[in-house]
């Protein structure tokens, strides 16, 4: 893993960590290393990776899939999708039009805003809600602080300029930063902008990559009196002819491509919250933050299927408002208590034009949203350390959920309404079993409550259509895990082991095979058994000699396997496909392996770094007729990058440079599940200039 390199004198524009006194994402006394890897917007730009997704994939060893150049969707604990929960600055990113498969959603955060990303492994649905059962993604951006008349902080006006270019895609990603502070307030503002050409894998160029976008970012905080601050935040981003590359080539077992159009025309994303946090002890709590939220996504596709002369031009629009209250609250000295409440309400307008090609004539549709859909979710919760019962450090929590939905079904005309709740519970025992050992004991449930984009979503899948299902069940899991962590003098290291079942588990069914034409199939969403995952993962990390050594040596390696168990029967063969079969999406083995220099010269730090997977061919079926995986499974594969980093003029000035080769073997391969073949040899650059 990089560690990028930290002035050790003051950098003239302090971006200050972010302070959330009251927050639910704070560590506890069972909190480990193997569950939570924090990774610095320092160490984010030593990868010299292109997006956020690909930086945490080499920074914090997380199995990252893409289906398309502007992509990138985590894999945690063997779940990815809507099993995986983003949030932003305590906010949750997820919405009820967020797919089941693989989204865009984490590639849509400019890497150039984030301060700092924690990793969170493991169901956390008793502090996250719902969508939380493979684990959380934690982004928090930057800010700056007000000085609160301290003379030790630079409340000065300073700019920052931020350039890296890469050379498989001949593309490159930019941002201004501009900031500066007074006794009662801070502000930062920022701009970006990244064009991306096609990409060159070791294999040759890969066709229908290519993309451009730009995002601005502002955050104000003021001081509101002794330990009370406001702070407002707004993120904008919007991403240009972003192309479905899967639907665009040829794939695994197809002679034609199931596209000759599929373009992501416009993703517009705007994030809104004002956070108020007070620190000052009171009755019922001894810090509070409360976050009021104003979110909105507007994607336009423009799609025609192979041999088509029909191009649709849809479009979907989400407009969410939550709110979100924390409390923390020591009781006495056995208890420090966390508890609190959110809320979140969606709106979705879609629609359709259908476009003749050859005659431009143009035919109104209905859109992949049924008409008036709005989904709510709510949920209070409480997790308390208990703090008294030592040796053991214990973590306790609850969490209610309650979600309600309704829209006009399409073919009945009829207002379609339901609703969903849930009981949640969490416990972790952990112990210190010997110096600098601690050994942590977890059983977690998960939930998550079927979505609009399941509900009431019709769409393509595979060429075919994908229906929606209003009567879906919840899905629901129980989560065991033993986790051990050991900090000793020059090294540390962390293991997990754990088992994950989820049942009533969300898929789809064939209902009609259609014609002897592929891409005519018609699917319907349902529930579609238990998935049953399994899996180890470790990391470890030494300074190699001496306490005072410049080297370091990191790993980290994970194993997940995974089985689907369904009783549904195939009324045409009277077989039972999904029963005991591999689950699907599933990574191979695959792990990390870095070494690292540092330096106080022209050179700041290098670091030469592995990425491995072996071979995964334990498919499920709907894995074999996939066009992204072979139907005999992916080929195992490694990498090797070497990057360097140094400073530019005085430490202190907080300006550097980096420089990195990338895929040093060529290495021709593609990542499980992924819609395209990876990256080949190439150069990356880039330059940080502060003033």
């Amino acid at each position: 893993m990089f560690v990028a390199p930290t002035p050790q004198d003051p950098a003239p524009a302090p971006i200050q960590e972010t302070v959330v006194t009251a927050s639910r994402s704070s560590a506890t006394a069972t909190t480990t290393s193997a569950d939570v890897t924090v990774v610095t917007s320092d160490e984010l730009y030593a990868t010299g990776e292109r997006s956020l997704p690909r930086m945490l994939a080499k920074a914090a060893g997380v199995f990252v899939q893409e289906t398309n150049l502007g992509g990138g969707a985590p894999i945690l604990r063997g779940l990815i999708g809507n099993q995986i929960l983003i949030v932003v600055d305590g906010v949750r990113l997820n919405d009820s039009s967020t797919r089941g498969g693989p989204n865009q959603s984490l590639n849509g955060i400019d890497p150039a805003i984030v301060e700092r990303v924690e990793v969170v492994r493991g169901p956390t649905s008793v502090l996250y809600g719902s969508d939380a059962l493979g684990g959380v993604i934690l982004i928090w951006t930057k800010h700056r602080e007000p000085t609160r008349g301290s003379a030790d902080v630079d409340g000065a006006f300073h700019a920052a300029v931020d350039g890296s270019y890469q050379s498989v895609t001949e593309g490159y990603r930019s941002s201004l930063e501009l900031s500066g502070a007074g006794e009662s307030y801070g502000w930062l503002a920022g701009l970006g902008y990244h064009d991306w050409d096609d990409l060159e894998s070791a294999s040759g160029t890969v066709d229908n990559t290519g993309y451009h976008g730009e995002s601005f970012f502002g955050s104000w905080k003021s001081t509101l009196g002794h330990a009370r601050s406001l702070r407002a935040t707004t993120i904008i981003s919007k991403d240009h002819d972003v192309p479905r590359t899967d639907r665009l080539n040829v794939g695994f077992g197809q002679t034609n491509p199931s596209n000759d159009e599929f373009l992501f025309a416009i993703q517009d994303r705007q994030f809104n919250v004002l956070t108020y946090e007070d620190a000052n002890p009171g009755l019922f709590a001894d810090a509070v933050q409360v976050r009021g939220s104003f979110r909105f996504y507007n994607e336009d596709r423009e799609i025609r299927n192979f041999g088509s002369s029909t191009r649709r031009m849809e479009h979907d629009t989400v407009t969410t408002l939550g709110l979100g209250v924390d409390f923390k609250k020591a009781i006495g000295a056995d208890h420090l208590v966390t508890y609190g409440f959110d809320v979140d309400y969606d709106e979705v307008d879609s629609g359709r034009v259908d476009v003749n090609v050859n005659t431009g004539a143009q035919t109104p549709n209905v859109g992949n949203f049924a008409p008036g859909s709005r989904y709510t979710s709510s949920g209070i919760f409480v997790q308390d350390e208990l703090l008294s019962l030592q040796p053991f450090d214990v973590t306790l929590g609850v969490r209610y959920g309650f979600y309600d939905f309704a829209f006009k079904d399409l073919t009945t005309s009829q207002r379609e309404e339901g609703d969903f709740d849930a009981l949640s519970g969490s416990l972790a025992v952990g112990r210190d079993v010997a110096e600098g050992v601690k050994l942590v004991g977890t059983v977690a449930q998960g939930f998550r409550a079927p979505n609009l984009s399941e509900l009431a979503r019709n769409a393509t899948f595979a060429g075919g259509t994908e229906l929606a299902n209003p009567d879906l069940d919840p899905e629901q899991s129980l989560y065991g895990e033993l986790a051990l962590q050991v900090e000793a003098a020059r090294w540390t290291g962390a293991l997990a082991v754990y088992a994950n079942s989820i049942s009533d588990t969300i898929g789809r069914r064939l209902v009609n095979a259609g014609g002897p034409a592929i891409g005519d199939e018609t699917y319907i969403r349902d529930n579609a058994g238990t998935v049953e995952l399994y899996g180890v993962e470790g990391s470890y990390s030494r300074r190699l000699g001496g306490s005072d050594s410049p080297w370091t040596f990191d790993t980290r390696v994970e194993w997940t396997y995974g089985k689907q168990y369904d009783d549904f029967v195939d009324p045409t063969t009277s077989d039972q496909p999904f029963l005991d079969v591999p689950a699907t999406k599933v990574p191979p083995l695959f792990g990390t392996v870095g070494v690292g220099y540092e330096a106080r010269t022209w050179l700041e730090r290098a670091d030469l770094s592995m990425r491995w997977a072996t071979t995964q061919n334990k498919l499920a079926p709907q894995d074999k007729t996939d066009p992204r995986i072979d139907p005999t499974g992916t080929d195992g594969w490694v990498t090797l990058d070497f990057d360097i980093t140094g400073p530019i003029g005085e430490r202190t000035r907080g300006s550097y440079w980096s420089l990195g080769v990338h895929n040093l073997l060529d290495e021709e391969y593609r990542v499980h599940g992924s819609g395209f073949d990876a990256p080949g040899f190439g150069v990356v650059a880039g330059v940080h200039l502060s003033f």
